[in-house]
């Protein structure tokens, strides 16, 4: 190689190597994403139909709700079924939408509270979403349209379905999604209250608010609203289920010594899918009202522990529960443990005794 050659090379390394320092020295810093937003879940009393043990004067939550909702991204704390106006007053301070699950109980006035101020919030300009899961969709149907709206006696315990007469918007807006609930039976039913499409479309209060995105069959053939989406999902976020998007995957229980399980649900990679697709867009919503809304934000984490800092029992009904004090032992966010008044922090004293 000549001495003319030799030094063109040796120029052109040169720029090379100081092109590859260039970029190793200003390439921007990796930025993560750490917050995730709080969602607040209703607690509940326990029910002869749940088959867990019950712990006297607690109510309950169960875990694969909080577990959903962490999988879409969102942390959570409890709501107190009974709770008083100035304990919901603050908690509602800290979180960032509200979860209406699925169980068996009367409608609270709580969720009147909590209905009305996301209405309030909302209407301010301050996004806030809620979501309600059968029996938090048989919820919003009794705010919505009146305690004599929802109807009783259709047969559609422990089974799974696939949605009918699907609009493909919001919840079902995606291909996959809306080809998994159209042509799979990925939806676990498991209620005898619900409302019929016609009685729906009856009530001027509903139609104010949703519209009816999806519906279903009994076992007997008598068709029920399973999905209802805002009319106007700006000014009003409020989204409800009729079926449990949770358990596809998060409940697994079977029969005590067998592998016979306990419920009918789907535990397919499409089911699994589409269960995460739902807590993302629940996730979603209240990341949005954490990123917008200035007038939440978590800052009492001592006296409103994450969920998991409460005891748990494990059942059959759901395979875990956390235990819930009532309103009484969340007197001016004290909690009374064996009659002593302690301040509200994490209640892992409070005890519980696991059965199978």
């Amino acid at each position: 190689m000549g001495v003319f050659s030799t030094i063109i090379l040796a120029v052109l390394v040169s720029q090379t190597c100081c092109c590859f320092c260039c970029v190793a020295t200003t390439s921007p810093p990796v930025v993560l994403d750490t917050t995730s937003p709080l969602i607040g879940i209703l607690s509940q009393p326990f029910s002869s139909s749940l088959h867990n043990a019950t712990s006297p004067g607690d109510h309950y939550i169960a875990a694969s709700y909080a577990k959903w909702l962490e999988a879409g991204g969102a942390r959570s704390i409890p709501i107190p079924y009974d709770a008083s106006a100035s304990l919901l007053d603050d908690i509602w301070t800290q979180i960032h939408g509200v979860l209406l699950p699925g169980g068996a109980a009367a409608y609270p006035e709580t969720v009147t509270w909590l209905l009305d101020k996301v209405v309030e919030s909302n209407k301010a300009g301050n996004f806030f979403p809620a979501w309600g899961t059968c029996l938090g969709f048989e919820f919003l149907i009794q705010y919505g349209g009146g305690p004599t709206a929802l109807q009783t006696g259709f047969a559609v315990e422990n089974v799974s379905l696939a949605l009918e007469h699907v609009h493909p918007v919001g919840l079902y807006a995606d291909p996959t999604q809306y080809f998994t609930v159209t042509q799979l039976n990925v939806t676990m039913n498991n209620h005898m209250s619900g409302i019929m499409p016609h009685q729906f479309q009856k009530s001027a209060a509903l139609t104010k608010r949703w519209q009816i995105t999806s519906t279903n069959k009994d076992l007997n053939g008598r068709p029920f609203v399973s999905t209802i989406e805002p009319v106007d999902p700006e000014g009003f976020p409020v989204y409800g289920v009729q079926y449990h998007p949770e358990k596809n995957a998060f409940e697994y229980a079977t029969y005590p010594g067998t592998n016979v399980p306990y419920e009918a649900i789907d535990h397919s990679p499409e089911g699994v899918a589409f269960s995460l697709s739902m807590a993302r867009f629940i996730a979603d919503l209240a990341r949005r009202a954490m990123r917008e809304n200035r007038q939440h934000a978590y800052t009492k984490e001592a006296l409103y522990p994450g969920i998991y800092t409460y005891p748990i029992q494990t059942g059959l009904g759901f395979e875990q529960v956390y235990l819930i004090p009532t309103a009484d032992h969340w007197t001016n966010r004290t909690l009374v443990l064996d009659g002593q008044q302690t301040k509200l922090r994490h209640p892992e004293s409070v005890t519980a005794t696991a059965t199978n």
